[in-house]
């Protein structure tokens, strides 16, 4: 924290100004943001701190986005099912998903390509982009249409599959030319990146896991905390 104080300091001294800060979800990242000034709890969120060599300026806080992604795969891994106001989740039909042949997919016109090898990412704790996807969403909206009886209460899971991706791609925007939620915060975007946003905090202060306990207040709940912490900032 005292060398990354230094180094917005010194940057100001050359005439650029620091307007946020971007690091891993780590425990030691955790650590240096509450030196920092950083405060997220499901009950309060400060995301920024000081600048300084301002004291009239702010520096907002965020986590890396793709780190935060894993971190929720691996708590939605290891709960099987979350509970929210809108339904609950299972990781179940992501196996039952995964489990299909990649034969009978490529059967059904409606189901995205880009499902192909999904078992792998179903297994694997990096491939975490892969299942909080809109095609995998699809998936398994098309799939419950058809009546299949291991997908008959999938739309809790569907929900809870767009919500983390359209967080993820709010977070990840990369330039001025992208697409829908991908694209830059803008006048004429703020309203539907907000209402995500707005959603999310709504939804991840009452999740919790099969037992009823929430998970934004145990062990694994840095996922979710981070991505408050920038919706916040």
């Amino acid at each position: 924290a005292q060398l990354l104080r230094l180094t917005i300091g010194k940057l100001s001294d050359i005439g650029i100004t620091v307007l946020a800060v971007t690091s891993d979800a780590t425990a030691h990242s955790v650590q240096m943001a509450k030196a920092l000034g950083i405060h997220m709890d499901g009950d309060s969120v400060k995301c920024t701190f000081q600048h300084p060599a301002s004291s009239s300026q702010q520096v907002a806080y965020f986590f890396d986005s793709c780190h935060l992604l894993r971190l929720v795969r691996n708590a939605f891994q290891n709960f099987q099912s979350i509970r929210f106001i809108s339904g609950t989740a299972h990781w179940q039909h992501l196996v039952e998903l995964a489990a299909l042949e990649e034969q009978e997919l490529s059967k059904m016109e409606r189901i995205p390509g880009k499902l192909a090898n999904l078992k792998n990412h179903v297994l694997k704790t990096n491939c975490a982009a892969q299942l909080f996807s809109e095609s995998v969403a699809r998936a398994l909206e098309y799939l419950l249409s058809l009546g299949l009886p291991p997908f008959q209460n999938c739309i809790g899971t569907v929900h809870f599959l767009r919500l983390i991706n359209n967080l993820f791609d709010i977070f990840n925007s990369r330039n001025r030319h992208g697409k829908g939620l991908k694209g830059p915060l803008l006048p004429e975007t703020y309203g539907r990146i907000n209402q995500v946003l707005i959603e999310a905090k709504t939804i991840f202060v009452t999740l919790s896991d099969a037992s009823n306990n929430q998970i934004i207040k145990g062990k694994q709940k840095l996922g979710f905390l981070g991505f408050l912490l920038n919706a916040e900032s």
